[in-house]
């Protein structure tokens, strides 16, 4: 009989992985899941440093969270969201307005973050024809951003890596540049870093220049990370929006990957005391159990959409404001906000931090590190003929999991971004097999430093 493993590389193409790495590295079935742990289908458990993607807020199967989806799923599974709604909708977007920087009216739901991206860029578009304002019809976004794989948010990917296969498909979008501090450290999150870089006096000469022909800049708070995990700055983040928003040019913030306390702060933004037009949000909204995005919308964003219904905005998703998937959403947020998450979040990025420090102390391939809340990144340095080559990334994943840890480098850069509740005694382990995944794959004597 054949196993889970063999059914599945008959049928299943998966994501983000070349169908030939299966030899090398196949999939992990993964059978149940508590906290920051996974676990295999022979009980081993695997240290899920990455949170799954991001996902992962308050860890596995959180109970207050999975007791609000049972509860839900008995009650109300699916309802279409035109002309109807449901106290799960409504209360979770309440309360996102409520928690999110003031300014904030209405809540679109969609069903996963690039969907997000697309509804902010839609609804930014056809509010300008709305109003006569047909010159503004341009996006603006950063170097090495990364937004999703749909269409319309991959064109405003600043990474070849992810567009220029499909870029005959896509929009143009002008792209500014960004400031990278490959040392950031937490304690830099709430200045003016970036403020007056060469990087961000390009950028703002580029906005000026193109103010009248663009509808909006699209942007990720603090840290691009699918970008290496690259950290921009504050004072980059608050001098953008600021020029923008002076130049009538909408600002739409992906915070997919950094909300729900990534940075050290609920939203990222709230770093740099800025409010944008529309606050993009997934991964974490549902704690990680289900799929479910949000754009907030500004106070009267919606205004041009009111009148006649040629002025409707013609965008749906067929799970839009999915009872379950809010519920979920709820929980989280309520544990966030109640549960004292949020009050801990300095003392959590602190003792992080101080693993990170352990980490470059015993491995000296580290040439880079740098922290932002809950996220750590290191960047490493190899010899050119290093056996790993340009799969480095891949050997260091295989080795992490030999180790007993989920980790997913993006190429020569290892990231931390566990859930927020991982403890002391996790940290520790994860400082330990991270090191023993470095010296497994590098060893000292590959080091170029």
């Amino acid at each position: 009989m054949p196993s889970l493993i063999e059914r599945d590389l008959r049928v299943i193409w998966h994501p983000a992985t070349h169908f030939d790495d299966h030899a090398r590295q196949p999939p992990i079935a993964i059978s149940r899941a508590a906290g920051c742990w996974l676990y295999d289908e022979r009980g081993r458990p695997i240290l899920d440093a990455i949170a799954s993607w991001w996902t992962s807020v308050h860890g596995h199967c959180d109970p207050r969270i999975t007791a609000a989806v049972t509860e839900a799923v008995g009650r109300l599974d699916h309802v279409m969201f035109a002309g109807f709604t449901h106290e799960a909708a409504v209360g979770l977007a309440e309360a996102l307005v409520a928690a999110a920087p003031p300014g904030y009216g209405r809540v679109f739901y969609a069903d996963c973050g690039s969907a997000a991206v697309e509804v902010a860029l839609k609804i930014s578009f056809q509010a300008r024809q709305l109003t006569g304002d047909l010159a503004r019809k341009g996006f603006a976004t950063l170097d090495n951003s990364y937004h999703g794989e749909t269409l319309g948010a991959l064109a405003l990917c600043g990474s070849p890596a992810y567009r220029s296969t499909f870029a005959p498909l896509l929009m143009p979008a002008l792209r500014l540049p960004t400031p990278s501090f490959a040392d950031h450290r937490h304690r830099d999150s709430g200045g003016d870093l970036g403020a007056t870089s060469p990087e961000a006096d390009r950028a703002i000469a580029t906005l000026e220049e193109h103010a009248d022909e663009l509808t909006a800049l699209v942007v990720e708070p603090l840290v691009q990370c699918a970008g290496k995990m690259r950290m921009t700055g504050t004072g980059f983040y608050r001098r953008l929006v600021e020029t923008a928003q002076r130049l009538g040019i909408h600002v739409i913030a992906d915070e997919i990957a950094v909300g729900f306390g990534r940075t050290g702060k609920l939203f990222a933004s709230e770093w740099a005391g800025v409010r944008p037009d529309f606050l993009c949000l997934s991964k974490g909204l549902s704690g990680g159990i289900l799929p479910i995005s949000a754009v907030l919308l500004g106070e009267g964003l919606d205004a041009p959409f009111h009148g006649g219904p040629e002025r409707s905005f013609a965008h749906s998703h067929t799970f839009t404001g999915n009872p379950i998937a809010c519920a979920a959403g709820l929980a989280s947020l309520r544990a966030l906000l109640d549960d004292g998450v949020v009050e801990g979040l300095p003392g959590r990025a602190a003792a992080l931090g101080r693993a990170a420090q352990g980490v470059v102390s015993e491995c000296p391939a580290i040439a880079h590190w740098r922290q932002q809340g809950m996220i750590i990144a290191f960047e490493v340095e190899v010899a050119e003929d290093h056996p790993a080559g340009p799969r480095l990334g891949l050997a260091l994943r295989s080795a992490a999991l030999r180790h007993g840890v989920l980790l997913r480098p993006l190429h020569d850069t290892i990231y931390w971004m566990p859930p927020l509740a991982i403890t002391d005694a996790e940290i520790d382990l994860l400082r330990e097999r991270t090191i023993a995944t470095i010296h497994e794959v590098l060893g000292d004597g590959q080091v170029r430093r």
